[in-house]
């Protein structure tokens, strides 16, 4: 969406460049939320087996072969059961309300059609939802948590996954526990499936808009499933690339994932900016302008959901506002004097993408590149 809104909302050169740009920091940010995904899974079920298994001390190599057994699941199920994808997410969703409430009761008691309208509307709907239902697991953790520094210091604990000794104190049951953080790691599973289905459509897309190398390949569609299958092929052999990298150090891995936060919020922040620049100036027509008059490709016109007037502007104003807080404070290191493990190394990941990205424009997208491709003629409002 991002990439899109920008788009749309240039036509220059500058512009193109910032539209190249932030169609890489999107997919580099998807590409590390996948194998973010992935890997914490593996990590949290390596941890599930130290709790249960005292003396057990995990491996990297161990934690290697459980992110790539995750991605193989990820892979076979968007390539062979995407007819099942929509009755999969929901069965997440009520995997997800229900896991809220396996959590809280337990831990309390001891102590797309009209995607225009829909899409917006799920997007408030599934924050407010999220936020609500972490707020309540996080009071409850809390509140089930006397002695915090006995928690961190606990095996689970010194994993980097406290919640677990939480959890085990809370129910007083191996077996209890067990299962309601399998919970967890299945929604974690789920979740990695979900993002690779969601960062294929994206190089997909961007390959068909000749953004990408071998943008011919990528715009490939299987022709019966119509699935982007080299664009899962390429997310998953890049996830995968990366679990070879966690065998040699998992400094140089937590270097890569490191830059999730920072390159996404980067496109959005881009965004964020080009629609308030539009709308300061006035430049996003009415529906009841347009009835009558043809509407050209690239010309914006609000949809059936948006905010209009002076709080429109301030919402926009705020959301460049903390985006840029957040880009900024995404790139400080976590000590005052970092050494090379603990040094933050998204800005130096985000520049070599962001000068790669031009440099790529520059020898030969902008011959090509032309933003995204609009597959339907403009067409009359009546």
């Amino acid at each position: 969406m991002s990439l899109v809104c920008a788009s749309e909302q240039s036509h220059n050169t500058l512009w193109d460049h910032a539209k190249l740009v932030s169609g890489w920091l999107v997919i580099c940010g998807w590409q590390a939320v996948v194998a973010t995904c992935a890997y914490l899974c593996a990590n949290l079920i390596l941890t599930l087996v130290a709790l249960n298994n005292p003396g057990y001390a995990p491996t990297q190599w161990q934690g290697t072969l459980l992110y790539w057994a995750i991605m193989v699941v990820a892979i076979i199920v968007n390539l062979y059961s995407s007819s099942i994808l929509p009755k999969l997410e929901f069965f997440i969703l009520a995997l997800h309300i229900l896991g809220f409430f396996a959590f809280l009761i337990p831990l309390m008691a001891e102590e797309t059609k009209g995607a225009d309208y829909v899409v917006p509307w799920c997007i408030v709907s599934t924050s407010a939802l999220n936020g609500l239902l972490g707020l309540g697991v996080l009071l409850s953790m809390l509140y089930v948590t006397p002695n915090i520094d006995a928690v961190l210091e606990s095996p689970s604990g010194q994993l980097g996954y406290p919640f677990m000794q939480v959890v085990l104190d809370s129910v007083g049951s191996y077996a209890g526990a067990t299962v309601m953080i399998c919970i967890v790691i299945s929604m974690f599973t789920f979740a990695c499936i979900a993002f690779l289905a969601t960062a294929s459509r994206i190089v997909f897309a961007f390959g068909r808009d000749k953004g990408l190398p071998f943008w011919q390949t990528m715009a490939t569609v299987h022709p019966k499933t119509t699935l982007p299958n080299y664009a899962i092929y390429i997310i998953s052999a890049v996830a995968c690339l990366f679990g070879v990298i966690n065998l040699g150090s998992s400094t140089a891995f937590n270097i890569i994932l490191s830059i999730t936060v920072s390159t996404l919020y980067s496109s959005y922040t881009i965004t964020e900016m080009l629609l308030l620049w539009r709308r300061i100036r006035g430049d996003i027509r009415k529906p009841s302008e347009m009835k009558g008059s043809t509407w050209q490709a690239n010309e914006l016109v609000w949809g059936p959901f948006h905010i209009p007037g002076a709080w429109g502007v301030a919402l926009n104003t705020f959301a460049v506002c903390y985006g840029t807080i957040v880009i900024v404070f995404c790139y400080f290191p976590a000590t005052v004097s970092p050494d090379p493990a603990t040094m933050n190394w998204a800005c130096l990941i985000m520049a070599v993408v962001s000068l790669f990205a031009v440099a790529y424009y520059l020898i030969y997208a902008n011959k090509v590149y032309q933003g995204p491709v609009v597959e339907i003629s403009p067409y009359q409002i009546s």
